[in-house]
């Protein structure tokens, strides 16, 4: 039969003396342009560690640029150096693993890419999603500096690409996470003005709609969301979006519903795990959210109602929600201090 393959890489080597130059290109079949394109440069006396360099960027890069292909991105921060686009690329996979050792990895691989390249900035938002999704997971201390960084480093993207809805996003998970929710709304608004097609713009503009009390337009948004994201790597945060909505407007079983499922897919992420408890224990399944709030502290120990939210969860804007969120976690069985 005919292998119909959907994308195609090719490439040529150029030599000059001991140079090498590698020059690879992903081109789309059907269409026929070009998805992605890179040139190594090396020396034929190392020519094997050049080679496994080569193979190992190519496979991070192809990995990224078809899923932005599935999300309908084009990136238009500029890659930056070889090296820079690589460590970028090794980030972002460590990132898309999120665990909380993964996500230090990560950090640890674009502090070296924003080092290099210090005013590249695709290395500056990817540097500041990574930062920003540590303190979420609880691989790093929500202190107002480390989330300030993040804050900066975002806005510093968009100043220099101000039509990159990445790095627009990346800003308003920022914003969120220090509160500025209106700020955070305004982001996200501006990224699916960009690309509606997008599906993270839809996710997260769903997760502040919910903190805000709009719930019909952050259940709107998360579904949205969760069509265009096709079951992808990060999917399972469109779907906490979809909790925090339920939950704030009372739907409490298909929240619990929606809250299983996040955990079941990311047992790591522990702000999930805290609405699992809560909407455990808004339906009244006891044991179930006695098991949750085991399943929390079993990560982060420290977690208490005094520090949970605002805290490690970012907190609702209306206090009912907020007052309500709290109860269910104290009633759950988490501790007071």
């Amino acid at each position: 039969g005919i292998l119909r393959a959907r994308y195609m890489l090719s490439g040529s080597v150029q030599r000059s003396g001991n140079g090498l130059r590698v020059n690879v290109q992903l081109v789309d079949a059907a269409g026929g342009h070009h998805v992605w394109a890179q040139k190594f440069d090396g020396h034929s006396e190392n020519a094997l560690e050049f080679q496994d360099r080569i193979a190992q960027s190519v496979v991070l890069a192809v990995i990224l640029e078809l899923q932005l292909t599935n999300w309908k991105v084009r990136d238009k921060s500029p890659p930056g150096t070889p090296e820079v686009r690589r460590l970028v690329n090794e980030a972002l996979m460590k990132y898309f693993e999120m665990t909380r050792d993964s996500l230090l990895v990560g950090i640890e691989l674009a502090e070296k890419a924003f080092s290099i390249g210090p005013e590249n900035a695709r290395a500056k938002r990817t540097l500041s999603i990574v930062i920003s999704m540590g303190v979420a997971f609880g691989a790093l201390p929500r202190e107002r500096g480390v989330i300030e960084r993040a804050v900066e480093l975002a806005e510093a993207a968009v100043r220099a690409v101000p039509d990159d809805e990445i790095a627009r996003c990346i800003l308003s998970f920022a914003l969120e996470s220090c509160g500025r929710i209106d700020e955070a709304i305004a982001e996200c608004r501006h990224a699916i003005s960009l690309n509606p097609s997008y599906p993270t713009g839809h996710g997260d503009i769903s997760m502040l709609f919910a903190l805000r009390g709009q719930v019909d337009e952050a259940v709107r948004e998360a579904n949205e969301a969760i069509r265009l994201g096709t079951h992808d790597v990060i999917d399972f945060w469109r779907h906490h979006g979809l909790v925090v909505a339920l939950f704030a407007g009372g739907d409490n079983q298909r929240a619990l519903e929606a809250a299983r499922k996040v955990v079941r897919t990311k047992p790591g992420f522990v702000r999930g795990a805290l609405y699992w408890a809560a909407t455990a224990s808004a339906t009244g399944n006891n044991e179930e959210a006695s098991r949750a709030i085991h399943h929390c502290l079993s990560q982060l120990p420290h977690l208490n109602l005094s520090n949970v939210c605002p805290g490690f969860v970012p907190r609702y804007v209306k206090d009912h929600h907020h007052s309500r969120f709290l109860e269910m976690l104290s009633r759950a069985g988490l501790p007071g201090s």
